[in-house]
């Protein structure tokens, strides 16, 4: 291979390029295939950000002020400033994956350059790395996790490149982006400065990005959270939503799940693409048999893995404050393997020499390797409204309308009505107290309201919360329903409740006034009437 042909380099970056461009089209695709689709996790954090486009939207929210309070300041900013170019942050959380995609083509190709300058290996890095984050939804959600991978990249690359200016920004760019990645790289470089500190080694330009990673953590450490407690672990124990089956599942019973197979709470390393695995192969090649273009700085990818393994127990330790602790192995392993396994293949086509046919065999098996193995590729979480007609109805309600719905499409009213709801699964996340709390009592009482044979905890309801309209599926009153839904197995003592209210042959107080006070019905989901409801007798 000559590793001094520009011609080279540039038609492998073009071709990396060109991949992620198909990537990220075919996410592209699926994003716009509905104008109800929407991401998965994208609905939580832009909720709030619709007041960028109404500022009258949401007021009062206690959904839009958490995930306000939760979110980065430079994401909101980055959609702050698209909704000034025009661009909503719905239609803007489906835009920025092309150009996470993108700059992490062009990064995974940049680095694995500066480590092992053979332009193959960087194509196959690259590819390798695309392929094993579009098996998850990370780089789809538009949300800070979409962000670990890049700025990881980036990092490595320019810290390769001693590029100190450069380091700075990006560690800025953690700490306003994704800030559990900067607590990654603190780990890293507080690593790294207590094993130059033995060898008296004192790298000073370390020491000063350290400080500064650790200056952008600083606000998150010392703010205080408008919805504070925070939940410990032994809170966490002790509540369904954390528990098999919950909202989060993360203490599973079994050991060996727990610590390896949750997706939370265990080591998440994933060996998709299978490729990916040859990764583990390049510390031994390095030891015994250290090619010549393998430059001593490759070193960084087993240590940025390392720093995962101990974000991995410092996360367990500090249960919930560092989030959950399989994002510091998922993401610090997948870097690190992805270049080395592109550097490993590399290295094998150097001295196995195949035929050129044989070569570009291998380099097509792996570029379409997820298309025939996987089921869904890329994965999006992308995922179409139920109801797009209710959603038109609500939306010529006034803005301080606030639905109860204990139906799963609950969790798109907010972004898809621009109207407040009571309660949503996906808005339901048990991390501080001081929100969650309220929220669980609320669906407590929904659920005893709309299953009590008596209509005065109904009327208490609306009054206490200010509902102003009930919506209510047509097979609410069903057995079957409450089984239908995960959430309700987080209120096992309502559901057995409601169950047996509806197996006895007893008819719901609610359900005797629907004809009453609905206003209308709407593919199966009938809207009522909350003041008629207080009404009643």
């Amino acid at each position: 291979m000559n590793t001094r042909s520009i011609p080279k380099i540039s038609v492998w970056l073009i071709l990396t390029l060109a991949i992620a461009t198909v990537y990220a089209g075919l996410a592209l695709k699926d994003a716009f295939s509905d104008a109800t689709v929407i991401q998965d996790d994208a609905r939580v954090y832009l909720i709030w950000m619709q007041r960028f486009l109404d500022p009258s939207l949401f007021l009062n929210d206690p959904m839009a002020q958490y995930f306000h309070s939760v979110t980065p300041w430079g994401l909101g900013t980055l959609y702050w400033l698209a909704s000034q170019l025009g661009i909503t942050p719905i239609v803007f959380s489906k835009i920025l994956p092309i150009l996470v995609t993108l700059l992490l083509g062009w990064y995974g190709y940049r680095l694995t350059l500066v480590l092992f300058p053979v332009p193959m290996a960087g194509f196959l890095s690259s590819v390798i790395l695309l392929q094993s984050c579009w098996q998850r939804d990370d780089l789809a959600s538009g949300s800070p996790r979409a962000f670990w991978a890049l700025l990881l990249a980036a990092f490595l690359y320019y810290f390769v490149k001693r590029a100190w200016i450069a380091i700075a920004l990006v560690v800025i760019a953690m700490g306003l982006l994704c800030p559990l990645a900067a607590v990654l790289i603190c780990i890293w470089l507080g690593l790294r400065g207590l094993w130059g500190l033995k060898r008296r080694s004192i790298q000073r330009a370390e020491w000063i990005i350290l400080g500064i990673t650790i200056a952008m953590l600083l606000p998150y450490v010392f703010s205080q959270s408008e919805f504070a407690p925070t939940v410990n672990a032994a809170q966490a124990r002790l509540m369904p939503e954390f528990q098999p089956g919950g909202r989060l599942p993360f203490f599973f019973p079994n050991p060996m799940r727990f610590w390896f197979e949750g997706t939370d709470s265990g080591f998440q390393v994933s060996f998709n693409p299978a490729v990916i695995g040859l990764g583990l192969l390049l510390p031994g090649l390095a030891k015994f048999r250290m090619p010549e273009q393998l430059k001593p700085e490759w070193v960084v990818l087993p240590q940025l893995a390392g720093a995962g393994i101990v974000g991995f127990f410092l996360a367990h330790a500090l249960f919930v404050k560092l989030h959950f602790p399989s994002r510091y192995i998922t993401h610090s392993w997948r870097i690190a393997m992805a270049v080395s396994a592109g550097i490993v293949i590399a290295i094998a086509l150097e001295k196995l020499k195949p035929q050129r046919w044989l070569c570009a065999m291998l380099v097509i098996g792996i570029v379409v390797f997820p298309h025939f193995a996987w089921k869904d590729f890329p994965y999006t979480g992308y995922a179409g409204g139920k109801n797009p007609e209710l959603y038109e109805f609500l939306k010529v309600l006034p803005k301080t309308t606030l639905t109860a719905y204990l139906g799963e499409d609950a969790n798109n009213l907010p972004l898809l009505s621009q109207r407040s709801t009571l309660v949503a699964q996906e808005y339901a996340v048990p991390f501080h107290l001081g929100y969650y709390l309220p929220m669980r009592q609320k669906a407590v009482d929904l659920i005893n309201a709309q299953y009590s044979e008596s209509l005065e905890p109904a009327k208490k309801m609306i009054r206490q919360y200010q509902v102003t309209h009930w919506l209510i599926d047509a097979n609410a009153f069903t057995p079957g329903y409450l089984d239908s839904y995960r959430w309700f197995n987080v209120f096992q003592q309502e559901k057995k409740q409601a169950i047996a209210v509806l197996t006895s042959g007893k008819v719901p107080a609610l359900y005797r006034f629907i004809p009453r006070c609905a206003i209308t019905t709407i593919s199966g989901t009938t809207v009522v009437d909350a003041v008629c409801v207080l009404a009643q007798k």
